[in-house]
């Protein structure tokens, strides 16, 4: 199944970008900034085939046909220079590489754009290196940064650019998307709420670790609604050894907090399809159980325990501490 464009991805954010630059009113800098599917590097490119397409559509599209725009398309267009990380960071010698790319003047044109891929991993290094350029903008040179995590970017380079956050999709858009991938639907459900990027999605899936580690989660929570000290038990035994790293710890305390949103759906009688519909008898049942103060007490548990997490306490620590409280 052929990706989503970008037109339906952000179309408001096209529609504006092509009113913008037929205009001529492109700033020299802009950061895209939102999670993986959003549309990031399709709109970056977006935007490179508008700046450079010999035969712009009558409402503002690039043609995708022209040879400039074919160039872009295959990455092989000398005025479009595209910088991502080689490892695990963007080094300084790759912002070296790009400053001696802006001395020049365009090969083939007046205009040159600059696409950073994954800036927030800038090295230190290589985000004071970039600085200058941001802050000495060569005229008819534009710089598009595109980003995951705005907040582990320097201020001083978010000062120097149009910040642009993209838009959420719409959950049934990304699940349609997953479901025409060939994803199940009651795994669609689920994963519409951790990811809205199609590969991300399908990396959750691999070696069935989204049904592995939702088994474990209906387990545990099981035993939490029994009250029962297994608990602790299960969350050594069976829960920490499927959780290889903090991404995927992260993603698990997530789970925990959709579980109780389900809860919480059931005992309201919201018609909502439950993220975890899987395990729908057992939800009704433990939603029975408690009362709506209970269950609310216990979903801001789990909300909790995401927020802590965040300020890098270890996994353990964390799920320990919630079933401490959801048993007690």
């Amino acid at each position: 199944m052929a990706s989503l464009t970008i037109e339906q991805l952000q179309p408001k954010l096209v529609a504006q970008f092509a009113q913008i630059i037929a205009r001529g009113q492109m700033a020299h800098g802009y950061l895209l900034a939102g999670a993986q599917g959003l549309g990031k590097t399709q709109l970056a490119q977006w935007l490179a085939l508008r700046l450079f397409c010999q035969q712009v559509t009558p409402d503002g599209q690039p043609c995708r046909t022209c040879p400039e725009c074919q160039r872009i398309l295959t990455h092989n267009h000398p005025d479009v220079i595209e910088i991502k990380p080689e490892g695990k960071s963007i080094k300084i010698a790759d912002i070296r590489y790009l400053k001696q790319e802006v001395a020049k003047s365009g090969m083939e044109s007046s205009q040159r754009l600059f696409i950073i891929e994954a800036a927030e991993t800038l090295t230190a290094s290589a985000a004071n290196s970039l600085l200058k350029f941001l802050e000495e903008p060569a005229q008819n040179v534009y710089a598009i940064l595109c980003t995951s995590n705005k907040n582990q970017m320097l201020p001083t380079i978010l000062s120097r650019l149009q910040v642009i956050d993209l838009a959420a999709l719409a959950p049934q858009m990304v699940q349609q998307q997953f479901e025409a991938a060939g994803i199940l639907p009651q795994q669609a459900q689920l994963l519409v709420h951790l990811t809205s990027d199609l590969a991300e999605a399908q990396t959750l899936l691999a070696d069935d670790w989204l049904l592995q580690v939702s088994a474990k989660l209906a387990a545990w929570a099981q035993k939490v609604e029994q009250r029962d000290l297994e608990a602790f038990v299960q969350i050594q035994t069976q829960i920490l050894p499927v959780l290889v790293d903090r991404q995927q710890q992260k993603t698990f305390l997530t789970l925990v907090g959709l579980w109780y949103q389900d809860l919480l759906n059931c005992r309201y009688e919201l018609g909502v399809t439950p993220c975890f519909g899987t395990y729908e008898s057992q939800l009704n049942q433990a939603s029975a159980a408690l009362t709506t103060t209970q269950l609310v007490a216990q979903t801001e548990y789990a909300l909790q325990a995401q927020r802590i997490f965040e300020q890098n306490i270890s996994c353990q620590n964390v799920l320990e501490s919630l079933t401490l409280k959801l048993i007690a």
